[in-house]
């Protein structure tokens, strides 16, 4: 057990001489989360040190559309699974997404609120997101509503950071988030049940059934949230704005039956409908919010998904599946609007593996988009055509992977991107990659024609990336190193553009450009009931447009670190987090500063029964502090100390 405290130091002096403020930050919330922890595991150090170190298996198929283990692939992928999600005890899924290296997120005011996801200092707007398979989101704003995902619905979450065009299309220009609704393994029928409540009389509740017997399987879950909130925004009297209620109810079921060993079918649903409350504009620009009555935004997520899998002999594998992923949103504020997108999918996709060191995957897909609602766009719908290849080898020491893709849109035309890497194994448990790839994002429907503001010459965003990594395993420790340059051209951006007869015209333009270059290091270990990890990213997210060439991206932080570490004695589970970011600015100029920020989480969890389980858990103990988001004149705040306490029961 020394060294941890020593590592911690170490680390801290590191942090303290190259983070500036960030450093101070994470050295002051370290040492007091360790101060208060290791005195209490320090007595068992010896009896852990005796038992047998074991490491737990992971794998990954968001990389290469192929399982892998995660510690073989050669790409930066985390996989967090429903059991690290419970020992955590984890609350929403955009707490979930900032505990992994280079991903960080803007929120405007706590649960339910709008928060947009970054994965490399990249936008919103560049990360591709999918449900068991489907692709989601919003086809107006090209991006997810991060905040109404459910995290009692979710069973495993993976996310490759960089980008991956050449397998996916359009969006993967940060990186790719793959979410997995909930799926039981154990024979016969086992039910699950959650109970939460928490500060702000917020309210948890979770309940479903395993069912698995001889061939067949399905996992049903109904989950919801209900609180009230609090004050989203900074300003005071004599406004009296309103705390932000949210409510959120959701539905999932996954469900297959394998029919012989050759065909197995599977289906998905999952509804989600989230209504949150929040303080609304005077007017259409005005820099100032006030109260308003019946103020929200309803939005419903449903993905539905039906597949089948044949193999008609060893080498050959083909798989063929249907899905279709709807995004409704009714905005009920001063400008009230309904809209509606739906994207319908088909893929068919075929692995060929010719022995164990040779796999060529062979693809195509076909997406239709669809919008409806209040708003008359002039184009409603478009469909996207794609067909795809990946060729995974090794050679001895070295490994090799290809890919190459072409998508035809109906918009933008065609358009090719590919992936290329070079990976060299130094022995069984250290391997490195080299790595290339082209990456783009289309023109979402607003970009392109927002009434009043169309602009349908625009070109599709455009990205190449390099990257280097470094992984390995030594015993029970899991470590990993990568480094990554992404140049990204013909960013869309809108910008003030007056007309006649609407001088407060905004219209979208490609005139944005920016470098991102960074590194990432990450460390994990278990050693029988203790278990701990570590992660630090430093990026430059530079603007290199003519306009603010060499300023920091918006809302981007240079420096993120992440640590957490649990201990298990018997029937109890001791746990906490560190979450740090570096300072970010709120305007393009870099002239206001959200500045930077540390938060410690402590958890308990007393295991009563084997099926039955108290946690307690304290976020941001130290009551810090924070804004993540700034528009129009206006900071967010950010959940001070707060309390949860959930009742866990799942049948063995």
């Amino acid at each position: 057990m020394v060294l941890i405290p020593t590592t911690a130091y170490a680390l801290s002096i590191f942090l303290i001489r190259t983070g500036g403020a960030l450093g101070k930050e994470i050295m002051y919330s370290v040492y007091r989360t360790f101060l208060g922890t290791f005195f209490v595991l320090s007595p068992l150090s010896n009896a852990m040190a005796a038992e047998k170190e074991v490491v737990l298996p992971t794998i990954n198929t968001v990389a290469n559309l192929v399982e892998q283990e995660t510690s073989k692939t050669l790409a930066a992928v985390t996989v967090i699974n429903r059991e690290e999600i419970e020992r955590q005890q984890l609350t929403s899924l955009q707490d979930l997404l900032r505990t992994i290296p280079g991903v960080t997120y803007t929120n405007q005011g706590g649960l339910g609120k709008v928060t947009g996801i970054s994965i490399r200092g990249t936008n919103n707007r560049h990360v591709l997101v999918l449900v068991d398979g489907q692709k989601v989101g919003s086809a107006t704003l090209g991006e997810m509503s991060f905040e109404h995902f459910p995290i009692d619905q979710v069973e495993r979450v993976e996310v490759l950071r960089g980008p991956r065009s050449s397998l996916y299309g359009s969006e993967a220009i940060g990186g790719v988030i793959q979410i997995y609704t909930r799926k039981g393994s154990r024979d016969g029928v086992t039910p699950f049940v959650s109970l939460g409540y928490g500060s702000h009389e917020t309210y948890q509740g979770n309940v479903g059934i395993n069912i698995k017997q001889d061939r067949t399987w399905a996992t049903l879950s109904l989950a919801g949230v209900k609180t009230q909130g609090f004050n989203s925004t900074t300003l005071n009297e004599p406004n009296d704005l309103d705390k932000g209620g949210y409510e959120n109810k959701s539905a999932s079921l996954r469900m297959g039956h394998k029919f012989t060993d050759q065909l197995t079918v599977d289906a998905s649903v999952l509804v989600v409908n989230g209504e949150s409350e929040y303080d609304s504009y005077d007017s259409r620009w005005s820099p100032n919010y006030t109260d308003a009555t019946n103020v929200h935004t309803q939005i419903e997520q449903n993905v539905y998904s039906l597949g089948a899998t044949y193999k008609p002999f060893d080498a050959w594998t083909t798989q063929l599946k249907l899905g279709r992923s709807e995004d409704k949103s009714d905005n009920r504020d001063a400008n009230p609007s309904v809209i509606n997108t739906q994207r319908d999918s088909l893929s068919w996709l075929n692995t060929l593996n010719f022995d164990a060191s040779n796999t060529l995957i062979l693809g195509m897909d076909y997406q239709k988009d669809e919008i409806s609602g209040s708003k008359t766009y002039a184009v409603k719908e478009r469909d996207n055509k794609a067909y795809f290849t990946q060729y995974l080898g090794s050679f001895g020491i070295f490994d090799v992977q290809g890919a190459i893709r072409l998508d035809d849109n109906e918009q933008f035309g065609s358009h090719t991107t590919g992936n290329a890497t070079l990976g060299y194994r130094f022995n069984d448990a250290v391997q490195s990659y080299l790595s290339y790839g082209t990456a783009f994002k289309a023109p979402t429907f607003n970009d392109l024609y927002w009434p009043g503001s169309e602009s349908p010459n625009l070109v599709p965003e455009e990205s190449q990336n390099y990257e280097i990594g470094l992984k390995g395993q030594m015993n029970s420790v899991s470590w990993e190193l990568n480094g990554f340059h992404n140049k990204i051209d013909n960013m869309i951006a809108w910008a003030e553009a007056p007309i006649a007869s609407d001088p407060d015209r905004w219209a979208p333009s490609n005139v944005e450009k920016a470098k991102i270059k960074g590194i990432e290091f990450s460390l994990t270990q278990q050693i029988n009931d203790f278990n701990w990890s570590m992660n630090y990213t430093y990026q430059d997210p530079k603007n290199e447009s003519t306009v603010n060439q060499g300023k920091q991206l918006l809302l981007r932080a240079k420096q993120l670190f992440n640590f957490s570490a649990d201990y298990t004695l018997d029937k109890w589970t001791l746990g906490a987090s560190v979450h740090a970011e570096d300072k970010r600015f709120a305007n393009a100029e870099n002239t206001m500063e959200l500045g930077a920020f540390a938060t410690v989480d402590t958890r308990i969890t007393y295991q009563a029964t084997p099926e039955f389980s108290i946690q307690t858990k304290l976020t941001n103990m130290f009551d810090k502090e924070y804004f993540t988001g700034y528009t129009n004149g206006t900071f967010f705040n950010q959940d001070g100390r707060a309390a949860w306490i959930t009742l866990r029961y799942a049948m063995k």
